[in-house]
């Protein structure tokens, strides 16, 4: 069995009752300048989706191999993979990266509060997309870690000395958050100047707030709600389900499945971390794909053959995720980096079906993700077997995103998967 109980290390961390010591941001944030006008205060919210890129790749990494998804390779990821972390394991990408992104969007917040001269439009934009990624941060924080510190502030004096909250309490904020954003978030997704529609996903939108209250209505066990908010996605017909493969697919960049996406930016070498890190040409210098993962596909599952990929070394294959099939940005962005996607609404409504005895409403939700991958219908008839079977497609499905596998599993906090 392996189990990893990040939420020991909490108390560890914040021991003396205080956040960890993380030095405010050095950026132009902590400038009242940054807020001068509609650009400015643009740039400022853009720079927290640039991070979220780089997080997807650390959380996925550090909870993939905490999970049985990856296979370390690589000292820096032994004490998730061996299950030994300690205060003094590196978890600066999980806990203070993260706290540092929830500071810049408690910065948007305090600041469009107090001063004028930003189109209103603007301005309901950006507190709303800083609320979300609030919202967000909170979420995976106390999903990894249990009891939190509540950081609803920029003023460092406060958030220096916060105490942990109950995660009930952190839960209830992250829901409050998420209904303000999606009464201030634009339908459409917009560029650069905040009001502008666009074809890029890189910002949230209404439809981003609805699909993460989705998860989070899931993750506590309030599954008419769940039901409600998925629905509201899988119903709209904003978005629909790619093809594994092709030029245009799930992962592609603007994929018509994908409700939010993030990108590293223009100068960035890569077009994801993902591409970047996880594809192998050689024997693996920090992780591959494990047996267990790799096991766990049906015959005929076209994930395995589409989303895995293989070296080999001498007598040894190594398998590596193939969600990303670009490793740098010499021939422009053709990827970005996938945060919320339909196919992940499907399985949370199929779950919530399946908890309401709508057994055979979560049914046709799992064979929607079935079919596509190239298997039959599922043969799960009750509720004890769909829950199974959605654990399951979670588990081929979703692997390597936002450390899913780890999450989710019995979906209480801080408990990781068994391999």
């Amino acid at each position: 069995m392996k189990r990893t109980l990040l939420c020991v290390l909490v108390i560890a961390l914040t021991s003396c009752k205080k956040l960890v010591d993380i030095a405010p941001p050095k950026t132009q944030l902590v400038s009242t300048n940054v807020f001068n006008d509609n650009r400015t205060a643009n740039s400022a919210a853009i720079s927290m989706f640039y991070l979220t890129a780089s997080e997807s790749y650390n959380i996925a990494l550090n909870l993939g191999a905490a999970s049985d998804e990856l296979q370390s390779y690589n000292q820096s990821l032994n004490d998730f993979y061996n299950n030994t972390l300690t205060p003094t394991s590196n978890l600066s990408s999980l806990w203070a990266e993260s706290y540092n992104i929830i500071y810049q969007a408690n910065s948007i917040i305090d600041r469009l509060n107090t001063i004028n001269g930003i189109d209103i439009k603007v301005k309901n934009q950006l507190i709303g997309e800083a609320k979300f990624i609030r919202a967000f941060y909170h979420f995976y924080l106390t999903r990894m870690f249990g009891d939190i510190p509540l950081a609803l502030t920029s003023d460092y004096l406060i958030t220096n000395s916060l105490k942990r909250s109950p995660s009930s309490t952190v839960m209830a904020q992250i829901i409050s958050d998420l209904i303000d954003a999606r009464s201030l978030l634009n339908s459409n997704y917009v560029g650069a100047d905040g009001v502008s529609i666009s074809t890029e996903k890189l910002r949230p939108n209404k439809a981003t707030t609805v699909a993460f209250l989705a998860k989070v209505y899931l993750y506590t066990g309030d599954w008419v709600n769940a039901e409600i908010q998925s629905s509201s996605i899988i119903d709209g017909n904003q978005y629909s389900l790619s093809p594994l493969t092709g030029s245009t697919n799930v992962f592609s960049r603007n994929s018509s499945e994908a409700i939010w996406q993030t990108s590293l930016g223009s100068t960035s070498p890569y077009n994801t971390l993902e591409g970047q890190n996880f594809i192998l040409t050689t024997t693996p210098s920090l992780c591959a794909i494990s047996k267990q993962l790799l096991n766990s596909f049906e015959s005929g599952d076209a994930r395995k053959t589409s989303w895995t990929g293989n070296v080999t070394v001498g007598p040894d294959i190594f398998y590596f995720p193939f969600k990303y099939k670009i490793s740098n940005s010499s021939s422009g962005i053709s990827e970005y980096t996938m945060v919320l996607r339909l196919a992940e609404q499907y399985l949370i409504r199929a779950e919530a079906r399946a908890q309401q005895n709508n057994f055979s409403g979560s049914q046709s939700d799992l064979n929607k993700i079935r079919n596509r991958a190239g298997l039959p219908n599922t043969n799960a008839g009750n509720k004890s077997d769909l829950l199974i079977s959605i654990a399951h497609e979670r588990q081929v499905e979703l692997f390597t995103e936002w450390g899913d596998r780890w999450l989710f599993c019995g979906k209480s906090l801080c408990i990781g998967c068994s391999n």
